[in-house]
């Protein structure tokens, strides 16, 4: 198994610092991540989890939904603190597995909606044109050292599986180009997308979620690793959903990295 988990509570935790330094100092948060990565020990090295950041950075550049294709995701503050800590991350660590994490064209477009105070929108349309502007942001990870995507899409179940899988479809090829293997994790409905896995709560396909519950103590551990062993395989990447509450138990986070790299089968998934 690839142990995958989100660490920024955590290393907010551990370090005494506060986790909107992310965007502040995404440098020196980088470090405090590292703290977090020492004790955890995962696969991937998870950059952050923010399922509003895109839509944030495209409101900082465009007025309407409809022009979601002008915005340069990369060059504005957020884009851009996003892309510094992936860089950080990628010095730190050389040789590792950079997860660089980015939200779905669905879901940037309905909260970006949000944010332009835009009510009535054609969701499938702005999800096309999110989707153009993902793309060129995970293409600026890529360039900054990443080497898996995570592509939150909770929203995805907001679209038929139809216009869901147009939405993707700049993403994947972009992805492709770059020889970039990406998981999404979102609803079931993803299934018709071309990632190389599929996180759901209905189990997915070579890749599995991992709730807050599976950081409670050492049996919700076992519990946990046994549930996904027997749904999504011993080669399955293990993704906690959203960040490991900071609150967790720490030697149970430990533990969860322990058992996920005892549980690794020879010629496995890296």
């Amino acid at each position: 198994m690839q142990f995958a988990p989100v660490l920024q509570e955590v290393a907010a935790r551990v370090n005494a610092t506060p986790p909107e330094e992310r965007l502040r100092r995404p440098g020196r948060w980088a470090y405090a991540l590292r703290d977090a990565v020492a004790l955890a020990r995962p696969d991937w090295i998870v950059t952050h989890h923010d399922l509003q950041l895109e839509a944030l950075a495209a409101a900082e550049e465009v007025d309407s939904v409809e022009n979601a294709p002008d915005a340069d995701l990369a060059a504005s503050a957020l884009g851009g603190a996003a892309l510094e800590l992936t860089e950080t991350l990628r010095g730190l660590y050389p040789s590792g597995i950079i997860a660089a994490s980015v939200t779905g064209p669905v879901t940037m477009a309905a909260r970006l909606a949000a944010r332009l105070a835009e009510s009535d929108i054609d969701l499938e349309a702005a999800a096309l044109d999110c989707g153009d502007a993902v793309a060129a942001l995970v293409a600026a990870h890529a360039e900054r050292g990443a080497s898996r995507v995570i592509v939150w899409e909770p929203d995805a179940g907001r679209l038929e599986p139809g216009a869901l899988a147009q939405a993707h479809e700049p993403l994947l090829r972009r992805l492709a180009l770059l020889g970039v293997d990406a998981v999404a994790v979102g609803a079931e409905s993803l299934r018709d997308c071309d990632y190389a896995a599929l996180a759901c709560a209905t189990g997915g396909r070579g890749a599995a979620l991992l709730g807050a519950d599976a950081f409670d103590d050492s049996a919700s551990v076992d519990a946990a690793l046994a549930g996904v062993q027997e749904s999504a395989g011993a080669d399955a990447i293990l993704i906690s959903d959203g960040p490991v509450p900071g609150d967790c138990d720490l030697t149970a986070l430990r533990r969860l990295g322990e058992r996920a790299a005892e549980t690794k089968t020879p010629g496995g998934a890296t």
